[in-house]
């Protein structure tokens, strides 16, 4: 016959094992399982498309020659420094036209040479307009053989490295043939060339560049007069599509921001659709 409190305490045993497992049963139901049997789902990483990048092309236009060239002079080089590494650093052939007796005239021709860009004399000519702000050292009609050529001597000095000379303001100066005969004959000594900033359209360098025998080349377009990115950028297309057209386009710029950066954006798309950037001296006549 069985003991009944052995019988009373294997039914508590099996009793508190019951409550136990109950318990631990609960426990995992509120937690989960371990994590190393828990599934992981993984996530889909959801990624915005990053729009392209694109140059604003260039407008589309007939193209009558394959490869035009494609001169650019900027003027007014001497009273500083402060756009002179962005323009040599356009990395395309451009041609310095440098002020004779500046502050930076010397500096700025040194920096130009070194780096194996064309460099030219800005030669202050006299202006119509008697009201315009002259540059010291300009050269007028009115002055004998001798002044001009001793002016003209000492500003071709004072700037190295040039191998040619333009006209800075001239509208008066470039429509006297005897002045620019007096002129032109020192060029011829010194196998210097011409390049005509056309400020008047009356202008006979042309004509006297011939019977002097001196090579010679004239602008087609300004591209900053007014200075604003707006008629810059227009200009510059203008001198695209000419050269596309004729099969070369001279232009000329001026030491200015504007100038600089819009020839930065523009110069480098011209270029790769087949338009050859070159020195003035390469279309002097």
């Amino acid at each position: 016959m069985r003991n009944k409190n052995t019988d009373n305490k294997r039914y508590l045993v099996i009793a508190v094992a019951i409550v136990v497992a109950l318990a631990i049963g609960f426990m995992l139901g509120r937690t989960g399982p371990s994590p190393k049997h828990k599934r992981i789902v993984p996530v889909k990483k959801i990624v915005t498309p990053t729009a392209e990048v694109k140059k604003p092309g260039l407008p589309k236009i007939t193209k009558k020659f394959e490869n035009p060239k494609v001169a650019i002079v900027i003027d007014d080089f001497g009273y500083n420094t402060s756009n002179l590494e962005k323009f040599l650093d356009i990395g395309q052939p451009l041609t310095l036209s440098i002020l004779p007796n500046q502050h930076y005239s010397a500096k700025v021709a040194g920096a130009a040479h070194a780096r194996g860009y064309q460099t030219i004399l800005h030669l202050p000519l006299e202006p119509k307009d008697g009201s315009v702000s002259e540059e010291p050292g300009t050269i007028k009609s009115s002055m004998s053989d001798d002044k001009i050529i001793s002016r003209l001597k000492e500003e071709l000095d004072s700037v190295p490295h040039i191998s040619g000379v333009s006209n800075h303001m001239g509208s008066k100066g470039t429509e006297e043939s005897h002045l620019m005969s007096v002129i032109f004959g020192e060029l011829k000594k010194r196998s210097i060339f011409f390049f005509d900033s056309l400020t008047s359209a009356n202008s006979v360098c042309r004509d006297v560049a011939k019977s002097s025998g001196i090579r010679y080349a004239r602008r087609d377009i300004f591209l900053d007069i007014p200075n604003d990115p707006a008629t810059i950028e227009k200009r510059i297309l203008e001198t695209r599509r000419l050269a596309f057209r004729k099969g070369f386009a001279i232009a000329v710029g001026h030491d200015r921001h504007n100038t600089v950066a819009a020839l930065e954006r523009l110069m480098p798309a011209m270029a790769d659709e087949g338009v050859k950037f070159v020195y003035i001296s390469e279309l002097e006549k």
